[in-house]
């Protein structure tokens, strides 16, 4: 297996993945990536629990969900006569669940171990870290902004950190048994998990767009790596616009430890994130990107609560109003400021492990537009 990993590209090694799962699954090193799957999930229940978050079991189904963003696509069910659909994301849910903690006398922290199906655009199946069918390790925090998320987001991908460092004679043979497809798909050799040694830097989108055309400027090979890497057109960059995933990759590849983006453009996410009452048209929102070329971890935001804001944000985006009446009517009776975020779990094992693709971390991946058992 070492010597076609090395010979093959990652397109063909999916491939021989999907086709022959039993015989590929079975080698040692797949049953470490397992495992190490295993430890991230305990290590994050760990810490989640320790600041005072209670589990809550998450919706699989629902009238409504996230309706998401950069073209991803929502899968619909027929539920005894009535249209549901697949959770793209428990956002709604766990504002909800958060501010009824709250409304009870509890501490309004909650989060899920959730399973989403999301149809991504079939280009994202080339980026490295999408998937069609994954877990969201989702929390929501009442009276709270984004720079508050931000810190949880913080502590959480740090504590991560000093746990899989006990576990780094574990996690280098993973390493090394994938470095030369890691290679080939823009991440840097890894010999060592990075120390974790203080605040995480937070750019502005703003300011991490001025950074990428500053390097861009310095480095204008670079783009022609990225389409040569990637197989893509390189989009254009703009400070009023989402930063393209393959911009994001190279922003990651430059940094040695994770960080933060924040204050997004209005338009760039969706109705629920809320826009800043100090700058209108920034939403209070963030990603927490890892490094080394992995790409983001997590994104969350401080969500809209006044009902009087969040129907023009729908209707700009052209949502159905009747389809969110009880959310709607919730926010109208109960709503309360809440900020949260989800870090993808198959993200963070494919970060700490060092795998070329997302598609790695599990035994029956779904990726878009690939058809496997």
């Amino acid at each position: 297996m070492q010597q076609n990993i090395n010979s093959n590209s990652l397109e063909s090694y999916l491939e021989q993945f999907t086709t022959d799962i039993a015989t590929i699954t079975s080698q040692p090193v797949f049953q470490e990536i397992y495992e190490i799957y295993d430890l991230i999930s305990q290590s994050m229940r760990t810490y989640l629990v320790s600041q005072g978050f209670l589990e809550f079991k998450p919706p699989l189904i629902g009238p409504v969900t996230d309706p998401g963003t950069r073209g991803a696509k929502q899968v619909a069910i027929d539920y005894y006569g009535k249209e549901y659909k697949f959770m793209s994301s428990g956002i709604l849910y766990k504002q909800l669940l958060s501010i009824s903690r709250k409304m009870a006398g509890k501490e309004g922290k909650i989060f899920f171990f959730a399973d989403n199906l999301r149809l991504e655009p079939l280009e994202t199946a080339n980026t490295d870290r999408h998937l069609a069918e994954f877990i969201q390790v989702d929390l929501e925090i009442v009276d709270a902004d984004h720079h508050q998320a931000m810190d949880v987001a913080e502590g959480l991908v740090s504590y991560l950190h000093q746990e899989m460092k006990k576990y780094e004679a574990k996690l280098k043979p993973i390493w090394e048994f994938f470095e030369p497809l890691s290679s080939q798909r823009g991440l840097r050799k890894r010999e060592s998990l990075p120390e974790i040694v203080g605040a995480f830097k937070r750019y502005t989108h703003a300011e991490a767009v001025d950074l990428l055309q500053t390097y861009i400027g310095e480095n204008p090979d670079v783009v022609k790596e990225i389409q040569q890497r990637f197989g893509v057109k390189a989009s254009r960059l703009s400070p009023k616009s989402e930063i393209p995933w393959e911009y994001e990759w190279l922003l990651s590849h430059i940094h040695d430890e994770p960080f933060f983006i924040y204050d997004y453009p209005k338009g760039a996410r969706g109705f629920y994130d809320r826009e800043s009452p100090q700058q209108p048209g920034i939403l209070m929102d963030f990603d927490l990107i890892f490094p080394h070329g992995y790409g983001e971890a997590i994104s969350g935001a401080a969500r809209e609560f006044e009902v009087s804001k969040v129907i023009p944000r729908m209707k700009e985006s052209g949502e159905s109003l009747q389809k969110y009446r009880w959310y709607l009517e919730f926010l109208k009776k109960h709503g309360q400021p809440t900020a949260g975020f989800g870090i993808g779990l198959e993200r963070a094992v494919r970060y700490f492990c060092g795998l070329p693709s997302i598609f790695l971390a599990l035994p029956y991946p779904r990726v878009p537009g690939v058809f496997s058992a």
